[in-house]
């Protein structure tokens, strides 16, 4: 892998994508996006190097595609003629000024780019994305739904549905897609005007409760920010680096651990969580808490005895 292909970066992307730019379009979108500056959008990115990054051998086509989304408003460019002295020849130059949303977007990970999955296969993960309700990696479209929103034919949203979850990038529970590749990122709410400390610890628990379920192919709950309060207030408001270095040394700790007591407390998932009212029901529950570990204790002298 390349010193560039290692570098990695935050793309924001309009969700206005979903139902005008096909798999292909959308492929060479997001490298444009990659190659230009995430203030301004300028790139002078060659549209050889375009064809060497997303697999197309003819530059009319990078052409073509960069055309239509000029005409979608994605995108400004122009072109300046000059003589190339290292080619000897004259050339032209096209600088490209991509618009960078400021509502209705979502964002992915340049690392998506480089991932060892079909092109189109990435498209179609940052296309699917556009579908998620908010904050979420979430869609509870029907496939019908989903071709229809995309402008696709319900073949290939079959096709490439199917391979995302072989891949292990998507899980489908109920007829609810969820996306799994953590280069699709999902963005809590905006933080409160007067962030303080609490905010910070839900946040991080959140993201504890969150990929506790992705590890168990569940879908996670959407982010609520006075469930997850509750939940911090009445008991996990310790940061958890602090804990997991004091649990090997007191046993206290592991009281207030929430990547501890998730697995003791929360054991059998359900499909899909809907609220986070699910894990505050067990989590922050004191006598289910004696009890669970009143039943390791129980077995342990048990096992111990035989």
């Amino acid at each position: 892998m390349t010193n560039e292909q290692k570098k990695s970066r935050k793309c924001i992307i309009t969700r206005d994508i979903a139902g005008k730019l096909n798999l292909d379009e959308t492929y060479v979108f997001m490298w444009l996006l990659y190659k230009s500056n995430c203030r301004t959008g300028e790139s002078h990115v060659l549209r050889k190097t375009l064809c060497n990054v997303t697999g197309l051998k003819n530059e009319d086509t990078i052409s073509k595609y960069t055309n239509k989304f000029k005409e979608l408003e994605f995108l400004d460019k122009y072109s300046i003629k000059g003589y190339n002295e290292e080619a000897g020849r004259i050339s032209t130059s096209i600088t490209y000024t991509i618009s960078i949303p400021t509502m209705n977007w979502v964002r992915f990970d340049a690392s998506l780019l480089t991932e060892e999955i079909p092109n189109k296969l990435k498209a179609f993960l940052v296309l699917l994305k556009c579908l998620c309700l908010n904050n979420t990696n979430v869609t509870s479209y029907s496939k019908n739904k989903i071709a229809q929103l995309l402008n696709m034919d319900r073949g290939t949203v079959s096709k490439y549905m199917e391979m995302a979850i072989k891949e292990g990038k998507v899980i489908e529970i109920n007829k609810v897609f969820f996306i799994t590749d953590t280069n699709i990122i999902m963005d809590l709410p905006h933080v409160k005007d007067s962030f303080t400390f609490l905010d910070g610890i839900a946040r991080e628990k959140y993201k504890i409760i969150h990929d506790y379920c992705v590890e168990r192919n569940v879908v996670p709950p959407p982010y609520d920010d006075k469930l997850m309060e509750i939940l911090c207030q009445y008991r996990y408001n310790r940061p958890e680096p602090d804990l997991e270095a004091a649990i090997s040394n007191e046993t206290e700790a592991n009281y207030y651990s929430l990547k501890y007591n998730l697995s003791k407390l929360c054991p059998n998932l359900p499909e899909q969580v809907h609220s986070l009212q699910y894990f505050l029901t067990s989590l922050i529950n004191r006598k289910i808490y004696k009890e669970r570990f009143a039943q390791e204790e129980v077995k342990e002298k048990v096992e111990l005895y035989l």
